[in-house]
């Protein structure tokens, strides 16, 4: 593994900067630096060309010196189209097509990708870096069409005008935002036509920029750091492709998003692990993976030590080979004034380098929540709103902080919940419906229409929708246990205003309903969860109730859902942490059935953790057998695991 530190470098402080960089890189151990041009907190949009050739001659000397004490030299372009926008001197605005976001305004100094000018300037840019022999250049998350200080886009006028002329139809920027979030088949096919421009256009950037690169420096890696899974199906990325159009005949090379940007409680932490691992899962196992630890905005006021440690570590049981650091501030602080740092890096390079080799050859097992590229694309808003289209992805967190191991690939039962669903054929759904799957009220209802009603054990009644007060109570039965009878928030009101409602259903003979819904008079209503074994030889639950954090987030429902989880899989979880909130597993396991295991607590209390596992444990670091386990606050533990006879609590 290689520590790989991210740092701007100031015209004005260059000399002072170098040779701070070259004591603390000897001093932690770091192999590699990531030089930064110039400082957002000081220009926040993308540099003149001037500029670029100020700092290519500044980086030349630097390398130097970072040859001669054996430090790999490599650099990541802070700006090319800019990260958010600023209101900055007309001077400083470049001559491109600016981004349009969903206000179908202009920004000031904001580009879009797919201007041919700017992609020649952007490749520009990467040629005269390339000219100083980075053994690595590194293009930055501004390299994308959405959450320019804006959320959504692009709607400029060349999105409109290549969206119009590939579907034969006249566009404008509010008709093609329209449409983009509309829900009609014109809609749809006008919206795939637009992700397809979006991504086409970004390959082509990325192709002249690899070109401008391999004509100057040939050895030098092209790499891109980019965002999350749903963001890249937003734009209609195929992450695979794009990091080779990148990298060309060399080894792609990914950061993807390493959240954690402040310090992180609950749901967070676990997000720390799975939005990486996501991404890791999406592209093939050639594509070198380094891990996001960025403290933004640098400052220990937001981030804290501790939390910045967990991030690391999470990280390398994500998979992360090497790991970059932006630890310290974009003004050329001296790194002294945060000697913390210093020893953490110290500190935790052995424990990291631990995780990493009980990492290797193994994959993630758990309950199935597979992930499709084309979600975005699928995903209707049934009240014309881009946020709805933006997929989601809270049961990645939601599963493991009530103590239930999650995997990206299918399973032998899975979590599909709303439009992702209509990314599977019906060849697919019959597959996942021959399995075990756990279904939202969304899912099911796309099932439902598709035909597929005969297996999922029930059907709409009335009007399809309990619009009104409505409380939901657990029956009496081994999937609620001790939580039987308890009464749980719909949270009808709030969802009524995401146009979302429980579902009406009528259930099949051979259904259970584990939970009712009641009316303010404790009336029944409607099934609350259904269950169902059908034909195909499957099992099938479905969640009548929209999910929200505030609905769903309570442990009565983290132990329904474990136990109709190990229902659906018709057999046990390979771990189970019981009535832990905030505690769970993350899994790796190999071809010889060893694995590691990472438990995380989210929460702020001490625990005593009560798991349910037929694994041996043993300390990763320690190699101690487990009997006990308890859980500090905010914190990661490790164990390498092998399979045991009989079931255990610990």
């Amino acid at each position: 593994m290689s520590y790989m530190l991210r740092t701007v470098i100031l015209e004005q402080t260059w000399e002072r900067q170098l040779q701070d960089i070259i004591r603390l890189c000897k001093t932690a151990n770091i192999e590699e630096v990531l030089l930064k041009e110039l400082s957002s907190h000081i220009i926040p949009v993308p540099f003149l060309i001037d500029k670029h050739y100020k700092m290519a001659k500044i980086y030349s000397q630097m390398a130097k010196a970072f040859h001669e004490e054996n430090i790999v030299f490599s650099i990541n372009i802070i700006m090319l189209a800019g990260h958010s926008d600023g209101e900055v001197e007309a001077k400083y605005v470049l001559p491109y097509q600016k981004f349009v976001g969903e206000d179908l305004r202009e920004l000031h100094a904001t580009y879009c990708l797919l201007d041919e000018a700017w992609q020649a300037y952007a490749a520009e840019v990467c040629a005269l870096y390339a000219g100083t022999r980075p053994d690595k250049l590194f293009i930055d998350d501004d390299f994308r069409s959405l959450n320019h200080g804006v959320q959504y886009g692009c709607f400029c006028p060349i999105h409109v005008s290549r969206t119009a002329e590939r579907c034969g139809i006249a566009l404008t920027a509010e008709t093609l935002m329209h449409a983009v979030s509309g829900a009609s088949t014109e809609h749809m096919a006008i919206k795939q036509a637009w992700m397809q421009i979006n991504f086409e256009g970004q390959l082509e950037a990325a192709n002249r920029i690899r070109l401008a690169v391999e004509r100057v420096s040939p050895a030098t890696r092209l790499g891109l750091m980019n965002s999350g899974e749903p963001a890249h199906s937003f734009q209609g990325r195929d992450m695979d492709v794009l990091l080779r159009e990148f990298s060309g005949s060399r080894r792609p090379l990914s950061r993807p998003a390493g959240c954690s940007y402040s310090d992180s409680i609950h749901g967070e932490l676990f997000e720390i692990h799975q939005v990486t691992a996501l991404s890791k899962s999406v592209v093939g196992e050639d594509v070198q993976i380094v891990s996001e630890v960025e403290n933004y905005p640098h400052t220990r006021f937001s981030k804290s030590i501790r939390i910045t440690r967990l991030q690391l570590e999470l990280h390398a049981l994500a998979g992360a080979e090497d790991f970059t650091l932006n630890l310290y501030d974009y003004l050329g602080t001296p790194y002294e004034q945060e000697p913390d740092f210093l020893h953490l890096l110290i500190d935790e390079r052995e424990r990291l380098e631990m995780i990493q080799a009980a990492r290797k050859g193994k994959k993630l097992v758990g309950f199935g929540h597979p992930w499709k590229k084309d979600t975005a694309l699928k995903q209707l808003s049934r009240r014309g709103w881009l946020d709805d289209i933006m997929p989601n992805r809270d049961p990645d967190n939601y599963l493991p902080q009530f103590g239930i191991p999650v995997q990206f690939q299918l399973g032998k039962a899975n979590l599909i919940f709303g439009d992702a669903v209509q990314c599977y054929d019906d060849d697919e759904v019959i597959e996942l419906l021959s399995r075990g799957i756990l279904l939202d009220g969304l899912a099911f209802t796309n099932l439902y229409n598709r035909g597929f009603g005969r297996y999922l054990g029930c059907e709409p009644a009335g009007s399809g929708v309990v619009d009104g007060f409505t409380v939901e109570q657990f029956g009496f039965n081994p999937f609620t246990g001790p939580f039987a009878g308890n009464l749980q928030t719909t949270n009808w009101a709030e969802s009524k205003k995401q146009g979302k409602l429980p579902l009406q259903l009528r259930i099949d003979p051979g259904a259970e309903a584990i939970s009712m819904l009641l009316d303010d008079d404790r009336n029944e209503l409607s099934p609350g969860v259904v269950l169902f074994e059908n034909e195909l030889g499957g099992r099938v639950a479905v969640f009548t109730v929209p999910i929200s954090s505030f609905q769903f987030l309570h442990r009565c429902r983290a132990y329904m859902v474990a136990k109709v989880a190990q229902w659906l899989m018709r057999e046990p979880l390979p771990v189970w942490i019981e009535d832990c909130p905030n505690i769970g597993p993350i899994y790796y396991e190999g071809a010889n059935g060893e694995g590691l295991l990472g438990i995380i607590s989210g929460n702020l209390d001490v625990m005593e953790v009560k798991l349910h596992t037929d694994l041996q444990l043993f300390d990763l670091f320690t190699g101690e057998e487990i009997q006990e386990l308890r859980m500090d606050p905010l914190s990661v533990r490790f164990f390498r695991t092998q399979k045991e006879v009989g079931r255990a609590e610990r």
